[in-house]
């Protein structure tokens, strides 16, 4: 029964709502700055109550979406042995379709429930979820469709869920922009080390379709926008991500390695979580017990290290 449970829940996948909390809890201690030109102030205020609900709604929303995923891609999974649960039958196709609906219903439940002013933008989340790995539609399998369903959906839509009650307001577009920016930054570059097994399968990503090398420079160019909308918005923590992201995107323009992409690749939203964490030090403390857990249980149920660190 434990373990049921505990398959149960890493099904949801925790490590991958790690991205949607650090970019939620980052924006949301941005816009609470008073003076953005403090880059690395620690701020004293915290999420509050209706901000950590609808976090924790935003997470049940997020984890229902990527069961959704795994539900048709059990075929690719099983061909490369990865995300076991589907491909070796622990858990059933019934007890997937009726986990990824309840998380999704119960995600936008308690979103409605906190804020009106944020089932709208949850809602499109769904939709973009459901449609990212629809057959016939694929959004994933898609140059422009994926870029943009990436970075709307954890560029535009989570920093928007964060401002909780907020009306819509132009001042939300300007302000989420580096956002948007950063992750379709970060979505070029996981394309990249991808892209031979992409074309195999069909797919036709951004890395697909340009090859690597124009790949790196449409990433080049991105992050140029990235720090130019930074600056407009004086979001310098942002900034200062896109600034080590141009280094190594350089870096791999002049010389193409392999440890050097999955670098580039990791270590922006490594240090947006580190500085989400420096805003909030309770999420450095859950992401620390989220990876030990993880790691505990992966080891124990299938014999592997996940995640790995290095």
């Amino acid at each position: 029964m434990v373990t049921k449970l505990f398959d149960l829940i890493f099904f949801g996948r925790p490590m991958l709502l790690i991205p949607v909390w650090t970019v939620f809890l980052h924006f949301h201690a941005v816009i609470l700055q008073t003076d953005n030109t403090l880059p690395f102030a620690v701020y004293p205020q915290g999420p509050g109550n209706e901000v950590l609900i609808i976090l924790i709604g935003l997470s049940l929303l997020a984890s229902g979406t990527y069961t959704f995923n795994q539900i048709f891609d059990i075929e690719t999974d099983r061909f490369n042995d990865k995300l076991f649960f589907l491909p070796r039958e622990i858990i059933s196709i019934r007890t997937a379709w009726t986990y990824s609906i309840i998380m999704t219903l119960a995600g936008l439940g308690i979103i409605a429930f906190v804020s009106y002013a944020t089932f709208f933008p949850a809602l499109m989340m769904v939709g973009l979820g459901i449609l990212y790995s629809l057959p016939r539609v694929k959004l994933k399998d898609r140059t422009i469709e994926g870029l943009l369903a990436n970075a709307v959906a954890y560029g535009f839509l989570v920093p928007r869920l964060a401002m909780a009650g907020e009306g819509l307001t132009p001042g939300i577009f300007v302000s989420t922009l580096p956002y948007f920016l950063a992750i379709a930054v970060g979505y070029i570059m996981t394309t990249i080390p991808d892209a031979e097994g992409d074309a195999l399968s069909g797919k036709k990503t951004v890395a697909v379709v340009l090859g690597p090398q124009s790949a790196l420079w449409l990433a080049f160019l991105t992050t140029l926008a990235t720090a130019a909308a930074s600056l407009w918005t004086r979001n310098y923590e942002i900034l200062l991500v896109a600034m080590v992201t141009l280094i190594m995107v350089v870096s791999l323009l002049f010389s193409l390695r392999p440890r050097a992409l999955m670098a580039a690749c990791k270590l922006p939203i490594l240090m947006l979580t580190i500085l989400a964490g420096i805003h909030y030090p309770f999420y450095l403390l859950l992401l620390l017990l989220t990876i030990i857990i993880t790691r505990i249980y992966y080891k124990r149920r299938f014999g592997i290290i996940y995640p790995k660190l290095g």
